[in-house]
């Protein structure tokens, strides 16, 4: 993802197009719909765009950066049902807390306690132990990054994943789990997650 450009992803994700006009896929390819994925392209594009750059760069980034958060916001869904709807909520919820992670946004941009709030009320409305739940795991480890020592909901998300990963086997949700611990016990006051993290995979984890 970071050596493609924004009008290569554009250019990738074009290719499913329906003959309707608008893009899409199935929810067996991939849970987060097609529009919305295209931003956590755009977001890690960015993101990589702006290594050694100057403040005034960085601060043209930000502006970048909300104009990303104004399209994920009035993004509008197809009519769908409500596991399907509380899914794609999570989804657009997750993007926009990894947006607020990555370019260190504050709350009067991005509030991000009122959209941890967001993400948990519409995962809980959403059975454990099925497909749909299992798809959310990425949003749910965006929020969890954000997440402060005395988190009410830091015990819930370390069981969720932990039966995620005994019951699929996937061993992404196990490095989730060890990551957001190691995060935990750290200072509530790390400014990059990511200097929190001593797995050689953090980088993968992130971003």
């Amino acid at each position: 993802m970071p050596h493609h450009t924004q009008a290569d992803i554009s250019r990738i994700l074009n290719n499913f197009r329906h003959q309707s006009g608008r893009r899409t896929w199935g929810f067996d390819v991939f849970y987060c719909p097609i529009d919305l994925f295209e931003h956590i392209g755009e977001i890690v594009v960015l993101y990589e765009s702006q290594r050694d750059q100057q403040e005034i760069a960085m601060l043209n980034n930000i502006d970048k950066a909300v104009r990303i958060i104004n399209a994920i916001q009035i993004w509008s869904m197809p009519v769908e049902s409500k596991l399907r709807h509380h899914t794609i909520e999570v989804w657009r919820t997750g993007i926009l807390l990894y947006l607020a992670r990555l370019f260190h946004l504050t709350n009067d941009i991005l509030n991000k306690a009122d959209l941890i709030e967001t993400i948990f009320h519409h995962r809980h409305a959403i059975p454990s132990n099925t497909s749909w739940s299992y798809a959310t795991s990425w949003p749910l480890f965006q929020a969890g990054l954000l997440l402060t020592s005395e988190d009410h909901h830091k015990t819930w998300l370390r069981n969720e994943l932990h039966s995620n990963f005994q019951t699929l086997g996937c061993f992404h949700q196990k490095l989730a789990v060890d990551a957001l611990d190691q995060l935990w016990q750290a200072n509530d006051d790390v400014l990059d997650p990511l200097l929190a993290i001593k797995s050689p995979f953090r980088r993968a984890i992130f971003y």
